[in-house]
């Protein structure tokens, strides 16, 4: 029997929900238990009449044309370092994955050591991983289980919309146990 255990302690029998036996050494794991996962902020609280020229205290904010062409360093668009401290909230980091969510939507890209401070935009995500080490296989498991969703959801049509978090904080996902990690 499988069973997945609680913070509190509770214990709850998971059995209907694994679709196979998995190998020696791999766990089924949720994937909210992986990663932190944030929405760019409300499309209102970004709007052109805050955006300030280019200088060394402004601050990026980026776009979905960062996660569709997989670069960094597009975009024109800047906040003052008041306007940040306002969206921290949706500040990334280096390792984060941000993920277009209107439009080209699904496409990943993970920010580069040498990123720009920034924020994501209304049409992005962020996915903080917990363990780096899992960056990998997480975007392959990320990209089969968005579009795989998406297309259950949408009865095989094309991709309209990224699944809300609940459902991809509860996907199982099968995960290969380390040393240096327990699932």
């Amino acid at each position: 029997m499988h069973y997945e255990k609680f913070q509190d302690g509770t214990v709850k029998c998971i059995e209907d929900e694994i679709p196979f036996e998995l190998p020696e050494g791999w766990a089924w794991v949720r994937l909210g238990v992986l990663a932190q996962y944030k929405k760019g902020p409300f499309g209102s609280s970004i709007t052109k009449a805050m955006f300030v020229p280019d200088s060394p205290d402004a601050i990026k904010i980026y776009e979905q044309k960062n996660a569709i062409n997989k670069d960094a360093t597009l975009g024109t668009y800047f906040i003052s370092s008041e306007k940040y401290k306002e969206l921290k909230d949706f500040e990334v980091f280096h390792n984060d994955i941000i993920v277009s969510c209107a439009g080209t939507i699904g496409e990943t890209y993970v920010l580069p050591k040498e990123m720009r401070k920034g924020i994501i935009n209304q049409a992005l995500m962020k996915i903080s991983l917990y363990d780096i080490s899992l960056l990998d296989f997480y975007l392959m498991y990320f990209d089969f289980q968005l579009k795989r969703t998406a297309q259950e959801q949408g009865h095989g049509i094309a991709l309209k919309n990224i699944p809300p978090f609940d459902v991809l904080k509860n996907t199982l996902s099968q995960f290969l146990r380390s040393k240096n990690n327990s699932a």
